[in-house]
């Protein structure tokens, strides 16, 4: 009997492994192919200046779609592990999405200063397109497919290489996103059972399904306006280029830093899908390491960024950039790894920790990150961000620890 668990043991240690490495493999494709080609080709096309807009609504853009789209990923594998889900469930929570997008699309069109209004519809289109495009993704996680999860992301990047190829014709950015989010959805389409019919039956947990994702939603969305905060903030209160300085000052941090996406993934589907343990001595413990790894790894991430902004980008980029290196990078990566371990609770405890300990870290952004940015700028910012991400990490820390040491007492 024990050879037999252990076999067991040793079976679910392979096979996660093998599905991390398809989960990584996906996102360095995924990223690789956005942040090092797609990026950096629009910004030599159209300047440092331009870039600082295209980036303030690409920020925009991904606020909804990792924060509602991905909301209702986690909620309908939370679904599958404790009632009972539908696609219609979710089909209605991403109708409700794109209705709020009207308006989200327009306040940012109209406040991205001298921005023609033509774009609005395109930027609509978009939004509405990637918030599916990150929902899609629960078709390979809730089944643990990761294999298929892989040629998800490779989909995805093969449009954006079409875009980027079409680019010099088109000099049309929105198209080059949007061909990279629709190849993605066409992927499930054809490959998942999460986009057809019948698109709108309920099930008898619809309110509980619903309850869930806007509780998980409301927590994300406040997490990624911060995470997009440098392209937010900096374009009303910092000068003219900032925005670009900073972005890619923290662009080898956040792509490290989105590996952790995969592993959240492999977590997640792995903890909803196996009874595995957790206990808070072993929770404490990975929150120490994953914070010592945080400072080495800003570190190392600062010697690749001074090559990659180098050769990659202009070189009033680098003299701007440059000086932010290791703050923008640990910035970025406190953030994703305490991210990581907020997956990690999500699995043990109730959906609702999620939105307080964002809620935290929200009141800790206004009070301190947007009146020193206001005050001093990017220098501002920089050191303002790095302070609030160590909040979080404490925060997720300490509320794991006793949310954890809670459900073992409940459970003697």
């Amino acid at each position: 009997m024990e050879d037999s668990n252990k076999k067991n043991k040793s079976g679910l240690v392979k096979k996660a492994s093998k599905d991390f490495i398809f989960s990584v493999l996906a996102l360095v494709i995924y990223n690789g192919v956005l942040q090092l080609l797609v990026y950096s080709k629009i910004e030599k096309s159209i300047g440092r200046s331009g870039f600082d807009t295209v980036l303030y609504l690409i920020s925009i853009i991904s606020v909804m779609g990792a924060g509602f789209g991905t909301a209702a990923s986690y909620s309908r594998m939370m679904a599958k592990k404790d009632r009972e889900e539908t696609n219609g469930d979710y089909n209605v929570f991403l109708l409700m999405i794109a209705v709020l997008s009207i308006p989200v699309t327009f306040g940012a069109i109209y406040l991205a200063e001298g921005i023609s209004l033509k774009l609005f519809v395109p930027v609509l289109v978009l939004m509405i397109v990637t918030v599916f495009r990150y929902y899609s993704d629960v078709q390979y996680r809730m089944n643990i497919r990761f294999k298929e999860y892989f040629f998800f992301f490779l989909s995805v990047s093969v449009g954006y290489v079409l875009g980027l190829i079409l680019y010099p014709v088109t000099k049309n950015w929105v198209l080059v996103m949007f061909l990279g989010e629709i190849f993605g959805i066409i992927f499930t389409v054809m490959t998942g059972k999460i986009f057809r019919a019948p698109f709108f039956n309920l099930s008898g947990a619809f309110k509980e399904n619903m309850k869930s994702a806007w509780y998980i939603a409301m927590g994300n969305v406040l997490a990624n306006l911060i995470l997009n905060s440098d392209r937010i903030l900096l374009k009303h209160f910092a000068e003219a280029g900032q925005v670009t300085d900073f972005y890619t000052a923290s662009l080898i941090g956040k792509i490290v830093a989105m590996l952790t996406t995969p592993l959240n993934g492999v977590v997640i589907s792995y903890l909803t899908n196996y009874k595995i343990k957790m206990n808070k001595k072993i929770f404490a413990t990975i929150g120490s390491a994953f914070l010592a790894l945080t400072f080495l790894g800003a570190l190392v991430c600062s010697g690749f960024s001074m090559i990659y902004v180098k050769l990659f980008f202009t070189p009033d980029v680098y003299d701007g950039a440059s000086k932010f290196f290791f703050l923008a990078n640990l910035g970025q990566l406190l953030y994703f790894i305490s991210g990581s371990l907020m997956v990690v609770l999500l699995a043990f405890t109730e959906e609702k920790l999620q939105f307080i300990i964002n809620l935290i870290y929200g009141i800790v952004f206004v009070t301190i990150v947007i009146p020193v940015t206001y005050k001093w700028g990017m220098v501002g910012f920089a050191y303002g961000l790095v302070a609030v991400n160590i909040v979080r990490f404490v925060t997720v820390i300490i509320l794991g620890v006793v949310k954890l040491g809670k459900k073992r007492e409940s459970e003697q």
